[in-house]
């Protein structure tokens, strides 16, 4: 989302490479029932979207603040990052927060690590026309 542009809204644009994903947060632009909020689509540039089609977001691990909307012109649901005062004062206009957890690292798996050959063969297995029925016969390791 966008903060307010001192001249009036800017036109929607799509994303150039010299502009970067990460917007800005929750600029409520129409007061009342059913806000606007301007965001920042991944595919159309700088949109309007309606306030309940977007969630404030706060990883309680890091602090770090972003959000999820609804694109309202290509239909993508998408997630952008926002400074933490923009995010709060979107909090403060009534915009949902959702909290959210880094992910965590999975228990260690034993056994050998998979190497570039294995890679390779595996590969070259899954090209033959076969490879299902082959794989399907292959017995697991603790059976043996």
């Amino acid at each position: 989302m966008t903060p307010r542009h001192s001249r009036g809204p800017r036109r929607s644009r799509p994303r150039t490479a010299d502009r970067p994903i990460a917007s800005a947060l929750p600029s409520v632009v129409t007061p009342g029932p059913s806000p606007w909020v301007r965001v920042t689509c991944p595919a159309c540039g700088i949109v309007r979207v309606r306030a309940d089609r977007v969630v404030v977001r706060n990883c309680v691990d890091d602090e770090s603040w972003s959000y999820r909307a609804l694109c309202s012109q290509c239909h993508t649901l998408f997630v952008g990052i926002t400074p933490a005062e923009l995010a709060l004062s979107a909090v403060a206009a009534g915009l949902p927060v959702e909290l959210w957890s880094l992910p965590t690292r999975s228990a260690r798996h034993s056994g050998e690590a998979i190497h570039a050959i294995d890679a390779l063969e595996l590969h070259l297995a899954l090209l033959e026309p076969d490879w299902f029925e082959q794989l399907a016969r292959v017995e697991p390791l603790g059976d043996r």
